[in-house]
């Protein structure tokens, strides 16, 4: 969720004239990826298959690093939280079935996981030496850039949607480590030397393979509702709201639900509802949009009840 901008609009509701005020704000919000996988507030695991070659081996393990990397980066605020799971590659065996991803997924107790199969690798090729300016030691005057095509699968599944199905993505492109030498090596060791260096790029490769499980950002509207009768709450409520400090602004609507008075139990209910699913809550927002029905239904709720139901089926089973 991110705010992108606030319109404090303050307007009478078509109710009583000492009936509630509303202020709207707008709110980036996340929608499914364009994988179609709507993967927030879900925990992921990354495996990836080990066929004992060591090129293909460390060049797997460095994508599977950089695919992690992108998906911390806008999933867990940077922080390294998704575990990396190397399996040793078994001869005839299909990874690409569910009851393999299935027994990965179990292993790693994770919502989703993502399983990279080996990859397929060509052979590598050399451009033809270029002198380094200023090289910082004799024996790197020259830097080679090789080429090492690979293709890459990788299979995802996610516990919790609803289709029950692996998905599988394939992508094929080319390497290029670079290495540095003096002029006098032979190619087998400026290949050497290159795919010694295979991490960086094969990072870079994971990085790319995780866009399609970024989240697409849309703007939305939501409207909440105060009361501006001295009771400062209310206004405290709403100016929480506006800086984003949402527990603040629940602690307050909860409070305020403590009340004979069936309307105002109702709107601060619907706020709650609505934060609720702001922060990606839509059972919570459900319950505390049950709650404001049952007290005062507000002409609001139609249009909130719908977005909630939608978030709801799309997380069934």
């Amino acid at each position: 969720m991110k705010l992108r901008n606030f319109l404090f609009i303050l307007f009478l509701l078509p109710l009583a004239s000492c009936g509630p005020l509303s202020f709207m704000m707008s709110v980036d919000m996340r929608h499914p990826s364009r994988s179609g996988l709507e993967l927030g507030h879900k925990s992921f695991s990354v495996a990836y298959v080990d066929n004992g070659n060591a090129v293909d081996s460390a060049f797997i393990a460095s994508v599977s690093e950089g695919f992690a990397q992108r998906l911390e980066a806008e999933y867990f605020d940077g922080e390294p939280v998704i575990m990396i799971y190397n399996i040793d590659g078994q001869e005839g065996a299909d990874y690409s079935s569910k009851d393999s991803v299935l027994n990965v997924l179990m292993d790693t107790g994770s919502d989703v996981v993502f399983l990279f199969d080996a990859p397929e690798t060509g052979e590598v090729t050399l451009s033809a030496p270029q002198k380094v300016e200023t090289p910082a030691v004799r024996d790197s005057a020259y830097i080679v850039e090789a080429s090492l095509p690979y293709s890459i699968r990788l299979y995802v599944y996610d516990s919790m949607n609803k289709d029950d199905e692996v998905l599988e993505y394939t992508g094929s492109a080319a390497a290029k480590p670079v290495a540095y030498t003096d002029g006098n090596d032979t190619d087998s060791v400026l290949v050497a030397k290159a795919l010694s260096a295979v991490a960086s790029p094969a990072r870079e490769a994971g990085n790319i393979s995780g866009a399609p499980f970024l989240p697409r950002w849309v703007e939305e509207d939501f409207t909440f509702v105060y009361f501006d009768n001295g009771q400062m709450a209310w206004i405290d409520a709403a100016v929480a709201a506006h800086d984003c400090r949402w527990q603040d602004a629940m602690d307050i609507w909860l409070k305020l639900t403590d009340t004979g008075n069936l309307e105002r139990r109702s709107c601060a209910a619907y706020n709650l509802a609505v934060t609720f699913y702001i922060l990606g809550r839509y059972d919570m927002a459900k319950e505390w949009l049950d709650v404001s029905d049952a007290d005062y239904p507000l002409h609001l709720s139609y249009d909130m009840r719908r977005k909630i139901e939608a978030k709801l089926g799309r997380q069934v089973k």
